[in-house]
């Protein structure tokens, strides 16, 4: 549609394009300034972790090993009688060990499976009459009833091998300072589909480059599952934060804030499943958005006040707690970028509207300042999360999947949104509901 103006008319409209084009360009530096900030600290960790060799320093000692129980929180999902047949064939002494499943199940299949393998192994069934807490309150009311001084925590669809627990202790036998103790997460279904590679490349960066390093550091995070601590030290801080559905990274910063040491075992490794669907995987990221971000705003003060930590452990706890903070900026990134990308972004001088050459010119130029060598330099210092995917894929010799990293970006940009909902949520105090991630490979279960 080409529609003539007056002069004064297409002046003014100048003025006021000009004055869109000044804001988004000053939105996107400002933006993208903590988005190169945080770029730099993925690329410190790869780059760190090339040139990181780990030596084990947990040796098999000949101390008498702990009493252990094991938690298993399940929400209907059959899958957890597999967990359970696992942790019932530990290598670990039999006296030595209990397994607690905590059922909150209501789909019936679920707590049938359960009766039926419990009436041929042994093992304990605590049954709730509420979802109080959802996974956190579910691992404080089996530790009440827990013998063992070393609580153990699985996710239903995980499957531990059979040293597992014999690893899983050796730091706590030799250091009285170590309060909890993660392994290296592997997977089930890594190959499923575009999600469920986006979702394994995603989890292979953190444990393959970021956590040998914070385990240097003193900073490793109890992820949840696949980890051990201390009962004696979770009861000291207070048990699992109930009110937050990041129970695992509230946990964490509680803990390490008082001055005690943590352990990453990344030879000792653990498969679960990853989410294969993209709702499940922007569900999961939403929630950890969340819980994260509600840990930052209860415990940065701590942290930086705090006196048991070293200055290094402050920075890096920083930057673990205030992560998520990144997405609002993002969000910042592609709404400046479309309003510098849009029509008028080179207006013409012929008073037409809409005109397809000057689009045509609008779209040309800001292509061309993207690939200037300053875009360019933009671009490639704000990729180093990108770059530590690629570093976990080949330091795993997982080369095929390096075709899947332009699919981060694509699945990026709906996750910008969802996290940017959930940071503010958490910011503002507003509540998180709760979604259990679906666990998808071993639904055929029929029997025991």
């Amino acid at each position: 549609m080409r529609r003539k103006v007056s002069a004064d008319t297409f002046s003014q409209r100048i003025g006021v394009v000009m004055d869109w084009i000044f804001f988004g360009k000053m939105l996107f530096y400002i933006c993208m300034t903590p988005l190169i900030i945080y770029s730099l600290k993925f690329y410190a960790l790869s780059v760190s972790s090339i040139f990181y060799k780990y030596k084990s320093p947990w040796k098999a000692s000949k101390k008498p090993l702990p009493q252990v129980s094991v938690h298993i929180p399940v929400y209907n999902d059959p899958v957890v009688v597999e967990c359970v047949k696992r942790c019932l064939a530990f290598d670990y002494p039999k006296d030595k060990y209990e397994v607690i499943v905590i059922d909150d199940s209501t789909d019936g299949k679920t707590t049938k499976l359960l009766k039926g393998l419990k009436k041929k192994q042994n093992f304990k069934i605590l049954r709730r009459a509420s979802r109080r807490g959802f996974k956190a309150g579910a691992l404080n009311d089996a530790t009440k009833i827990s013998r063992g001084n070393v609580i153990v925590v699985f996710d239903s669809d995980y499957r531990p091998g059979r040293d597992f627990l014999r690893k899983v202790v050796q730091p706590f036998l030799q250091n009285r300072k170590i309060a909890f103790v993660q392994t290296r997460w592997d997977y089930l279904n890594p190959t499923k589909n575009r999600i469920s590679r986006v979702a394994m490349t995603s989890y292979s960066a953190f444990h393959q480059c970021s956590m040998p390093i914070k385990e240097k550091l003193g900073t490793a995070i109890f992820c949840g599952t696949g980890g051990a601590v201390r009962k004696d030290i979770l009861e000291e801080a207070g048990g699992w934060n109930e009110k937050n559905i990041g129970e695992d990274i509230d946990l964490t910063i509680r803990i390490l804030k008082k001055g005690y040491r943590q352990a990453y075992l990344p030879y000792v490794k653990v498969k679960g499943e990853v989410p294969e669907t993209l709702k499940a995987f922007v569900k999961q990221q939403e929630r950890w958005a969340y819980g994260t971000t509600k840990v930052m705003k209860d415990y940065l003060g701590g942290i930086i006040s705090s006196k048991d930590l070293t200055r290094m452990q402050k920075l890096d706890m920083v930057f673990i707690t205030t992560g998520f903070l990144v997405f609002p900026f993002i969000l910042g990134v592609t709404l400046s970028t479309m309003i510098l990308m849009a029509p008028w972004f080179g207006p013409n001088t012929t008073g037409v509207i809409f005109d397809i050459q000057a689009i045509s010119r609008s779209l040309d130029l800001a292509l061309s300042d993207m690939f200037s060598w300053q875009g360019i330099a933009i671009l490639a210092l704000s990729c180093g999360y990108i770059f530590e995917c690629a570093i976990a894929m080949i330091k795993t010799k997982n080369y095929r999947n390096l075709t899947i990293l332009p699919y981060i970006f694509l699945v990026g940009f709906i996750v910008q949104f969802t996290n940017t909902i959930a940071v503010f949520k958490a910011l503002l105090g507003m509540e998180q509901k709760f979604y259990k991630t679906p666990k998808a490979s071993y639904r055929g279960f029929d029997s025991v």
